[in-house]
């Protein structure tokens, strides 16, 4: 009952907190040996033991999880928005984390002996900014329509101030980044739900039914290519999970093709009450299990989320070097996502002996069971700590 009692006071302080100054507080275990300045996101520190996300992304668990691995080794933990342009440090802090946003404009204020780690989430901003430009050129040339970018990342120079990088994905996104993959300490992105592998999956039929799985940004992630390739192949079944498909422009110029029979839309998945991850109302394994292969071609990511989502219930990845997935991992990678090489692997794919599906399925499984954990990812940020930082 205190321990209850402790975590609503803690949570009503950091909601005040959070609305009048924008910071939030996440105190130290035992000895304390100093102070912490976290850059990542507040809302899931103002969560009552009642309240819970609705959004099943990993960046609030994770947000939550370091200041939890720093608590432990006896650190008061402030937390800001990484977006949060008005925060000037007071304090001396022995650790900064941040988002590649704030590190250059902290280092002024942060003590000499403060260690600076950048979080990257992502790929190098310039490259993906590139990738998008030329994704949206692309799309012009097919379609003839010039459509706005939706994930353009601000260029900043926090690279150059940070003392370690951190970051999800593999050695194609890390590679993005003006320094070597050496440097880049990989940390794996952590999937929110595991589930048991599904013996009683019809692989006969899930073979020809295909997922795209994703965030926002359709041209950025391939969701037209993915889209023009399927309305080629009225045999084989796409279902599509996110908010890609529901973007103003992108359905205007998509309309003919998301009506058809074998395009199926669903919105953003979310966790409802019962702490279940749903689709309009219904739990996501089912739409999981009728599906053999989760197709993702994103142009830049940071090792997407949603992807090790799929693969946690045995969804074999087809996917691009820059969508992150680790190079270990069982896929099919698409080097040249065109029209044409995506129709052609994904015929291939449909015709492949149920079987060997399961086989696959079964590896794809057992590889993210074993590296896309929430354990996973505590186990790699907690040796990331103890030996490449090495905090006292």
């Amino acid at each position: 009952m205190h321990n209850i009692l402790r975590q609503y006071l803690l949570a009503y302080r950091n909601k005040i907190s959070n609305k009048l100054f924008g910071i939030v507080h996440f105190p130290h275990q035992g000895e304390k040996n100093g102070n912490i300045l976290l850059s990542f996101l507040v809302d899931p520190f103002t969560l009552t033991p009642k309240e819970h996300y609705t959004d099943p992304h990993s960046n609030p668990w994770v947000a939550m999880e370091i200041a939890r691995i720093f608590s432990k080794r006896g650190y008061d933990i402030d937390i800001i928005n990484w977006n949060n342009d008005k925060f000037i440090p007071r304090k001396k802090y022995s650790v900064c984390i941040d988002l590649n946003h704030n590190l250059e404009k902290f280092s002024k204020f942060l003590d000499k002996k403060c260690i600076k780690i950048m979080h990257a989430t992502g790929s190098y901003p310039k490259f993906q900014n590139h990738a998008e430009e030329k994704r949206v050129s692309d799309i012009e040339k097919r379609r003839g329509v010039l459509l706005p970018k939706k994930r353009t990342v601000p260029l900043t120079n926090n690279l150059k101030f940070a003392d370690f990088i951190v970051g999800y994905g593999n050695k194609t996104v890390h590679n993005t980044y003006p320094t070597t993959s050496s440097e880049l300490i990989p940390i794996p992105i952590p999937a929110m739900e595991q589930y048991d592998f599904p013996k009683n999956k019809n692989f006969e039929s899930s073979r020809k039914h295909f997922l795209w799985f994703g965030g926002g940004g359709a041209i950025l992630k391939g969701l037209d290519l993915v889209v023009e390739t399927f309305a080629s192949l009225p045999h084989l079944q796409l279902s599509i999970i996110g908010p890609s498909a529901y973007e103003k422009e992108f359905e205007e110029i998509y309309s003919k093709e998301l009506n058809l029979p074998n395009i199926t839309r669903y919105e953003r998945p979310r966790i409802n009450n019962s702490g279940e991850i749903t689709v309009n109302n219904k739990n996501i394994i089912e739409i999981f299990n009728k599906c053999g292969s989760v197709i993702f071609l994103s142009a830049s990511e940071g090792g997407s989320g949603a992807v090790v989502h799929a693969m946690q219930a045995g969804l074999y990845p087809i996917i691009t070097p820059q969508s992150g997935i680790d190079e270990k991992a069982p896929s099919i990678v698409i080097e040249n996502p065109t029209i044409d090489n995506i129709k052609k692997t994904v015929e291939d794919f449909s015709n492949i002996d149920p079987n060997k599906l399961k086989e696959l399925s079964k590896s794809t499984w057992t590889f993210a069971k074993k590296y896309h954990t929430k354990e996973a990812f505590t186990k790699a940020y907690e040796s990331f700590l103890d030996n490449v930082v090495k905090l006292k």
